[in-house]
């Protein structure tokens, strides 16, 4: 790998890396607007001018488009430089409307931050400024301000790279040249979000964010969303136990740096209507369902009780449930079953969205081959049962009819198994929980608390504890590291990893083992 220095300090780096990742590398920040890691370079911003050494001595160029090479010496911080940067910043506001008190994106605006650092001050400006569109309704969930846009072509870019749709362009020339769609057309795709999270300044802004929260009240946490079996790697956004918005963060192995606008939605339910919020028996609120639970798969008798591993479920509240039927319910059974919209026509595509509306089918299958002789939803339809335990998945929509007796749920909202059961157990959202799952890559992922359970749900794994010591034997899975830990030391495809190891991009698992090849027969 070459060498470079950056201000004079040395690093190696990839060859073919740029010089704005190098430099990052070497703790030095080279300000910008059109640069994106995973769009192409544009180089139109100039913000990022460096003084490189050559054999004609030091000369400016923009760090954006300029490779590590062997022996490669920038320096970002000359007079030249600073003295460059002072005039983008002044030709970027010379018709920049001055809005930032009223604007959504003040608190994470380039435009702002670079002024303070580079900005000129002391403004020249005698003509009056040009005027553009304002407040554009361009889609579902994007409003365009082109006055305010710094035409750095991210927007463009993700358009013609990322979706393949075209739909904003450059329009005009000079001082009048504006971001803007052609007359009748509107933003169509299942990415918008994405548009306002790479925006540097406050041209295009969120709908559903837009004016609800300044950024600089909220606190992020890293998550993973459990919209779908892709696992993007994401940010929650929340202030005082509220989720105001979820960002995609970045991993090269996964989501990059994007995420769909369902996925956005997964975490705006959180404290909806529809949220389960107290257990109860027969529709009436308890203190302990988890006791009346208890009681009732003693009384249906050994064999009666079946048990559903929920692919909507994280790793640790899976493992609880098969550690509960192991140590306390002799002759169950446990099944397995296609989860939330699976099968059913969703919307899915080629890049991130999957059709499998499930954040843990990998793990669910990765769990139920360890445990073996789990049964099929086949099998639970011909199973007689008097009592069905079923962990946060839908399966009765999956079943088309009841499959057992009664059925006890834990889960996070109402839907028609929750509404089919005798006894409902509110547990809590991903938001709300340490927990891990893995994607459809077979990718170990971490999803950190953010807020505090609604109502008196907890986490799934907590509340099969509580059913475990119920019935006799806890499983020993009220916290989710130990849990963790456990299953590494037991699963083969786990083992060596813990959630220190799975750091904030995941560790994928290690591969299955090699079926065993059949006996050579022998000669006669």
């Amino acid at each position: 790998m070459p060498k470079v220095k950056v201000n004079d300090i040395e690093i190696e780096v990839p060859a073919g890396t740029n010089m704005i990742e190098a430099a990052k590398l070497a703790g030095v920040e080279i300000p910008h607007y059109c640069y994106h890691p995973h769009l192409s370079i544009a180089g139109n911003c100039r913000m990022c001018m460096c003084e490189a050494d050559s054999p004609r001595g030091p000369m400016l160029e923009i760090a954006c488009n300029m490779q590590a090479r062997e022996g490669l010496s920038i320096k970002t911080e000359t007079d030249k430089v600073k003295a460059v940067r002072k005039s983008v910043m002044e030709f970027l506001l010379v018709n920049h409307p001055l809005d930032c008190p009223i604007c959504d994106q003040s608190g994470e605006c380039r435009l702002q931050d670079y002024y303070m650092d580079h900005g000129q001050y002391d403004s020249r400006g005698v003509d009056p400024k040009v005027g553009k569109h304002k407040r554009q309704d361009i889609g579902e969930h994007i409003v365009l301000d082109a006055e305010r846009c710094v035409e750095c072509s991210r927007c463009v870019r993700f358009g013609d790279e990322v979706t393949g749709t075209g739909d904003l362009r450059l329009m005009n020339r000079g001082d009048h040249t504006e971001i803007g769609m052609f007359p009748g057309t509107r933003l169509e795709h299942n990415y918008q979000g994405n548009l306002a999270d790479i925006c540097p300044v406050g041209a295009l802004t969120n709908k559903e964010f837009r004016f609800q929260r300044r950024v600089w009240y909220l606190r992020e946490t890293d998550s993973v969303c459990t919209g779908c079996s892709t696992g993007c790697n994401t940010k929650v956004c929340h202030q005082e136990g509220e989720v105001f918005r979820t960002l995609p963060r970045r991993n090269d192995d996964v989501n990059k740096s994007w995420m769909c606008d369902p996925g956005r939605e997964v975490n705006s339910v959180v404290g909806s209507l529809t949220r389960l919020l107290r257990p109860t028996v027969d529709g009436a609120p308890v203190a302990d369902a988890t006791a009346v639970l208890a009681a009732r798969i003693k009384a249906a008798g050994p064999g009666r009780t079946g048990f559903v591993l929920g692919s909507s479920a994280s790793l640790e509240a899976n493992w609880a449930l098969l550690q509960v039927v192991k140590a306390n319910c002799v002759g169950a059974r446990v099944f397995r079953v296609a989860g939330n919209n699976a099968g059913s026509i969703v919307k899915s595509d080629d890049f991130l969205m999957d059709a499998d509306k499930n954040p843990n089918t990998a793990g669910v299958a990765l769990l139920a081959d360890w445990a073996g002789n789990v049964g099929d939803a086949e099998a639970l339809r011909e199973a007689d049962l008097a009592l069905l335990v079923v962990l946060e998945d839908d399966i009765v929509s999956r079943l088309s009819g009841n499959p057992a007796e009664a059925i006890a749920y834990f889960g996070t909202h109402t839907n028609p198994t929750a509404e089919l059961a005798s006894i409902v157990i509110p547990v809590a959202h991903v938001v709300e929980m340490d927990a891990t799952y893995v994607n459809r890559q077979g990718r170990v992922q971490r999803a950190r608390r953010a807020t505090n359970p609604q109502g008196e749900a907890i986490p799934a794994y907590q509340a099969l504890e509580k059913l475990g010591a119920a019935l006799g034997r806890a499983p020993g899975t009220s916290m989710p590291t130990a849990t963790f830990a456990a299953m590494a030391r037991t699963v083969p495809r786990l083992n060596g990893l813990d959630y220190k190891a799975l750091g904030a991009g995941g560790r994928p698992l290690a591969p299955a083992p090699e079926p065993a090849a059949a006996p050579a027969a022998e000669a006669k």
